[in-house]
């Protein structure tokens, strides 16, 4: 196994003894909310069975969205006091779930478009300093050749 492998699982195995006790706490706490948290971020975790390559910055953007659609029924789990029968009641929403899927789905988009557009701009880029280069370059030959074909030193 080279080091790289190994940094790569250690970073991979970050859950840690206390998230399981912030977990179990919250579990015990406020199970209704806990478990409208849990299925709205469901997408997140197929998201990450299925592209278990995403960077940081591609999770950000997908909780972003999913932080956007979870504002309202998490409002409403805080407002029932965790209410199982509340929380419930929320999750079983179709439009709730399917705005929550979507906006995975269209974090997915913006990103990928991002990296793609990214990408683009940057072959753009080098290809303009690639024509600013080589106009130097014809620029200097002329320079250093004369019109009469003689070298100058």
């Amino acid at each position: 196994m080279t080091r790289q492998s190994v940094r790569l699982r250690v970073t991979e195995a970050s859950f840690k003894w206390w998230h399981g006790l912030i977990l179990g706490l919250l579990l015990a706490y406020v199970p209704g909310s806990l478990l409208v948290g849990g299925v709205l971020l469901l997408p997140l975790i197929v998201l990450r069975f299925i592209d278990p390559d995403a960077d940081r910055q591609r999770i950000m953007i997908v909780l972003f969205y999913l932080g956007a659609v979870m504002v309202h029924p998490l409002r409403e789990a805080w407002l029932s006091h965790g209410d199982w029968e509340a929380c419930t009641q929320q999750i079983m929403q179709p439009m709730l779930l399917v705005m929550d899927w979507m906006a995975v789905g269209v974090a997915w988009l913006v990103a990928e478009a991002s990296a793609i557009g990214a990408r683009l701009w940057y072959a753009d880029y080098v290809r303009r300093e690639r024509r600013a280069i080589e106009k130097k370059i014809d620029a200097l030959r002329e320079e250093w050749l004369t019109s009469d074909g003689k070298r100058q030193p």
